[in-house]
């Protein structure tokens, strides 16, 4: 069960969005302790600031975002190119961000450079540029201050990406890196899981699972919390429906592991998991580069 129980959020929408508080409900964390869980229904508003947006930025709360529920929006930067934002802080042109980007056939973009990182995952078609080509399932960092050149091909892609979500503590880290699509083989546990570890350092780790049908069993959540993305498939949990393309962020501030419950269905699930940093001392709008 989630042990240290906050608002969870469902987005609706992707403008810039507010809060009204829709009902609240008690439940058991992990150590027997009961704790509030609100349900909050999202209403469109626009920020004061005017060009500044924040969407699910708060990283303290847990939230559900069901992607399924967001419309594709044009980008303003760039033709041929539509997103659903997932969580923003910043402007239209600079932000610490995860979103679902969309691009079409055959697009070509001008080189950029990444002040505050980049990393994705390929869930749709090739993602192509200086670097190579990644098909669906590949996971790509892209460093502080590393550039390319994106060039879409005739099968379209789809990724996940976050930005400005690296540290300068990071020195290590090479400019560009990128684990390609796995098999799993060999690495299944005793409860069906298979896992391939992909970038790790004592700021954060990711990696890939696959989850089996028809399961019941507990994920564990470090210290400093989880983001966990669906990729295939689907799955329940306390905080209700996680379908395909849906991300959950889920904080542990305590200092010892806790333990999330989850339960999949008649389809295997492959998900993306990041952990244990969402207290890392990342890049964000601290600059504007």
């Amino acid at each position: 069960m989630l042990a240290r129980g906050l608002r969870v959020l469902t987005a609706i929408s992707t403008s810039v969005l507010s809060l009204s508080t829709s009902r609240v409900q008690s439940f058991s964390t992990a150590n027997g302790a009961s704790a509030a869980k609100t349900l909050t229904k999202m209403t469109t508003t626009k920020q004061p600031s005017g060009n500044w947006i924040s969407i699910n930025s708060d990283k303290s709360k847990a939230q559900l975002i069901r992607t399924s529920e967001i419309d594709w929006v044009g980008t303003s930067q760039a033709g041929g190119v539509y997103r659903k934002m997932i969580e923003r802080e910043g402007t239209e042109k600079v932000a610490r961000a995860t979103t679902i980007v969309r691009f079409d056939p055959d697009q070509a973009f001008p080189r950029h450079t990444h002040a505050g990182g980049e990393e994705f995952l390929v869930l749709d078609g090739v993602w192509r540029d200086d670097y190579g080509a990644f098909p669906k399932y590949s996971y790509v960092r892209n460093y502080i201050g590393s550039g390319h050149t994106p060039s879409i091909g005739k099968e379209g892609c789809v990724i996940l990406v976050k930005l400005r979500q690296m540290s300068l503590q990071s020195k290590d880290e090479p400019e560009h890196k990128a684990w390609g699509p796995h098999t799993f083989e060999g690495r299944r546990a005793a409860d069906g899981v298979a896992e391939e570890k992909l970038f790790s350092s004592t700021l954060e780790q990711t990696a890939v699972q696959t989850w089996p049908a028809n399961s019941s069993f507990d994920v564990t959540i470090p210290k400093h919390g989880a983001e966990i993305f669906v990729v295939d498939g689907s799955f329940s949990s306390e905080l209700g429906e996680h379908d395909c393309w849906s991300w959950t962020r889920i904080p542990n501030e305590g200092d010892e592991d806790d333990k999330f419950h989850v339960t999949t269905g008649s389809d295997p699930v492959y998900v993306w998991i990041k952990m244990g940093h969402l207290a890392s001392d990342e890049i964000g709008m601290e600059s504007d580069g």
